[in-house]
C-alpha cells in the first residue's frame, strides 16, 4: 500500500488542525480531517510541509524544483568511493554489494552515473561467499573515481534547468 501524498499549495493557504494543534496547508489539512472521518490513523511527525522536505533521505525543494542528497550524505558517499577506490585494496563480495546498492539509492539523484558501476558488478559477477576478499582492479578504480567526482560537482536533479 501507499501511505504517502504529495501536493503543492502557496504558502498563505492554511488550516488549522487541532489534534496536531498546529497549521497545514488547506489541502493536507482537509486530507487529514477526510482520514478522521474514515477513521484512517496517521501520525503527526509524518505530516510533513514546508519549502523543503526531506522524502526518502533526499532533500527536494520544490520551489528550485530540485532534489538531491543532503550535504552530509553526499560528503559520505564521495568519500567512501573514493576510499574503496585505493589501489591495492581488498574488499570483501558483501562490501561490494553494499556499496553497489549505496550507489543505487544515489542514482535517483545521479541516474546519468549508472555507468560507473559496470566494472563493480563485472568483479563480483557470479561470487557467492559473502567474505570472500576480491582485489580493486584499475577499471573499478577509474569508474569510482569517475563517479565520486561527478557526485561531487552535481547539484543533484533540476527538473527544470529553465528556471
Amino acid at each position: 500500500y501507499m501511505d504517502d501524498s504529495f501536493s503543492y499549495e502557496l504558502a498563505s493557504q492554511k488550516l488549522y488542525y487541532p489534534p496536531c494543534q498546529c497549521s497545514f496547508p488547506e489541502k493536507q489539512t482537509c486530507l487529514l480531517q477526510l482520514w478522521d472521518e474514515i477513521g484512517l490513523l496517521h501520525e503527526k511527525p509524518k505530516q510533513l510541509s514546508g519549502s523543503r522536505l526531506t522524502v526518502i533521505g533526499f532533500d527536494v525543494d520544490p520551489n528550485a524544483m530540485s532534489a538531491t542528497l543532503p550535504d552530509h550524505k553526499k560528503t559520505e558517499l564521495v568519500a567512501h568511493l573514493r576510499n574503496f577506490a585505493g589501489k591495492g585494496y581488498r574488499w570483501s563480495l558483501q562490501e561490494f554489494q553494499q556499496l553497489a546498492g549505496w550507489c543505487e539509492w544515489s542514482f535517483n539523484m545521479f541516474p546519468l552515473l549508472k555507468p560507473g558501476l559496470s566494472a563493480v558488478y563485472e568483479k563480483i559477477r557470479g561470487k557467492t561467499q559473502p567474505s570472500a576478499r576480491l582485489h580493486v582492479n584499475n577499471t573499478v578504480i577509474h569508474e569510482l573515481r569517475w563517479m565520486a567526482d561527478h557526485v561531487d560537482r552535481s547539484p543533484g536533479l533540476l527538473f527544470y534547468k529553465s528556471l
